[in-house]
């Protein structure tokens, strides 16, 4: 659990929202199980809505941050670009599995709030999509759409975490080495 109060906060309200629906969750539940007063709660966010925002925002920035890092990296050939992302998005869908698996709840949220999540989401589908992009300059995903083959991507990626298991016969590493075989070919 982490020792931030705002991150155990977040951490504790995905973990509820994820279990028991954005409706079944209260604030009240949320501070309970942090160790807070209701009312302190609010020195942390204004409201429920504002907390679902605070989870998506978190789990999108930080994987966006490190894939904007691998997807302009010069030094790397395309190759270990699709790696290294694919290794990233893996790793924070774990690690945040709570949040993520909570994303079809965004439609509860205002439109201006899942525009700002979706924008967000874009960006990041823009930035695997260049890496895709490069490596079809090298010879590979011939005669695929680019758009169409980083949606399948992600789609496969996406679907690791309801089954992966932490501690499982493979490690969160490996598994991402078989698909980036399974796709590469090598």
């Amino acid at each position: 659990m982490p020792n931030n109060k705002y991150e155990k906060i977040l951490a504790v309200a995905a973990n509820l929202i994820s279990t028991n629906g954005y409706e079944g969750t209260s604030l009240q539940t949320i501070a309970d199980k942090v160790g807070l007063h209701k009312s302190t709660l609010f020195h942390y966010v204004k409201s429920k809505e504002e907390l679902l925002i605070r989870i998506f925002e978190r789990s999108i920035n930080e994987v966006s941050i490190n894939l904007d890092k691998i997807s302009t990296e010069n030094e790397l050939d395309p190759e270990e670009k699709l790696r290294e992302a694919m290794e990233n998005h893996l790793a924070l869908l774990i690690e945040y599995f709570d949040s993520s698996s909570i994303l079809n709840q965004m439609k509860i949220l205002p439109k201006k709030s899942q525009a700002r999540y979706l924008e967000g989401r874009r960006k990041y589908e823009k930035d695997f999509e260049k890496i895709v992009v490069e490596m079809k300059r090298k010879g590979y995903f011939k005669g695929l759409d680019a758009k169409i083959v980083t949606f399948g991507l992600l789609g496969m990626l996406n679907w690791v975490p309801r089954w992966y298991k932490i501690g499982g016969r493979l490690s969160r590493k490996e598994i991402s080495n078989i698909l980036f075989k399974m796709i590469v070919k090598k």
